[in-house]
């Protein structure tokens, strides 16, 4: 359990004040507390398996130089061209096809090289690219953001999150090794409190994109003779599944021999155009809650532009469905949150100073 001012883990049996900072503590938390804590010791249990998986020498040594991030870049390859083939769905699209395909290629060639192996002379000239500091934590970054758009059933799901697990260990790993990992020393006021908004804010945004956002309507015409005006309804999913539920609607009288077939369908928030770049803006500023150093090392105004794309995004597409409901309560939990904070930074919240 963390302590809900300064955000240091309690020890096991701790009295009723913080050890770290010295301020009153509730032994029995919430039940807000309580699911958070239970999903912290799950997360860390699955960690752990992956953690065993990964590091299983009989995985790295089928590796070329015991790369996992060689791995990640062939998994995420797959699943961007595996949708090209009749049999499979999946696709992200092609600008994000070409920038996922070149970004796993780019870091293939780098992993490649590193491990002493020769690389195509027209990639020698361009991988450079992958060895810059902020091109892995992107290119997991948007690996991750596919595989939550395209979670599901299929190959080509499994693909994407396979590669987001390898990916983004890969990163786990080197941040635990850098200096950003390192507790605060002295903590802000609010910050754990910061913290558990952001991030509860931004789970409920990232759920509600699972659900229905609209509806679509999909006609198809077929011209005869003469005869029935006949209008078949079958209702599928938002991908394409048929969901079991048909009607017929006719219009009698002798017309035209028009047959309309139409096809009811519901999109969730994962369909809306936008969707990757909402969910991103989702990452980082779940990134910035849990990781003080690296908020104070970048603009304070960062977070406000974040909240407010979200913010605007989640207008646009506002609907009397349960998706961009929950998606406007969570990101106004995230606007209160960033608001707070900044006004914090500037020394005019409640508890500056």
């Amino acid at each position: 359990m963390l302590c809900s001012h300064c955000g240091q883990p309690l020890p096991s049996a701790h009295g009723p004040t913080c050890p770290h900072c010295g301020r009153d503590v509730t032994p029995a938390g919430s039940p807000v507390e309580d699911a958070a804590e239970a999903a912290r010791r799950t997360a860390e249990a699955a960690g752990r398996a992956v953690q065993s998986l990964l590091e299983d020498p009989r995985l790295r040594e089928r590796l070329p130089g015991g790369s996992l991030p060689l791995l990640g870049s062939g998994l995420v390859a797959a699943a961007v061209l595996l949708p090209g083939l009749p049999m499979l769905a999946g696709t992200i699209g092609l600008p994000w096809s070409v920038v996922m395909l070149a970004g796993s290629v780019l870091l293939g060639a780098r992993e490649w090289r590193a491990a002493g192996r020769p690389v195509a002379p027209p990639l020698e000239r361009v991988v450079h690219v992958a060895s810059h500091a902020a091109f892995l934590p992107l290119f997991t970054g948007l690996t991750l953001t596919f595989a939550f758009l395209k979670l599901g059933y299929g190959l080509v799901p499994l693909l994407w999150l396979l590669g987001a697990v390898v990916l983004g260990y890969v990163q786990w790993r080197v941040f635990r090794a850098s200096s950003a990992s390192a507790p605060e020393l002295r903590p802000r006021p609010g910050a754990a409190r910061f913290k558990r908004w952001v991030l509860a804010g931004a789970a409920a945004c990232a759920v509600s994109l699972l659900f229905t956002w609209g509806v679509g309507l999909d006609s198809r015409l077929s011209l005869g003779g003469y005869g029935y005006e006949r209008s078949t309804v079958h209702e599928v999913d938002q991908t394409g599944r048929s969901t079991g539920r048909s009607w017929d609607e006719s219009n009698y009288g002798w017309r035209s021999g028009i047959s309309n077939t139409y096809h009811v369908y519901s999109t969730s928030g994962r369909a809306r155009v936008g969707a990757p770049l909402a969910v991103m803006s989702l990452l980082a500023l779940a990134l910035l809650a849990a990781v003080p150093r690296a908020r104070a090392a970048l603009s304070p105004l960062l977070p406000l532009a974040l909240a407010g794309l979200l913010t605007l995004w989640g207008l646009l597409g506002l609907a009397m469905h349960l998706g961009p409901v929950l998606f406007l309560a969570g990101v106004l939990a995230i606007d209160a949150a960033v608001v707070r904070e900044f006004r914090q930074g500037r020394g005019t919240g409640p508890e500056a100073g």
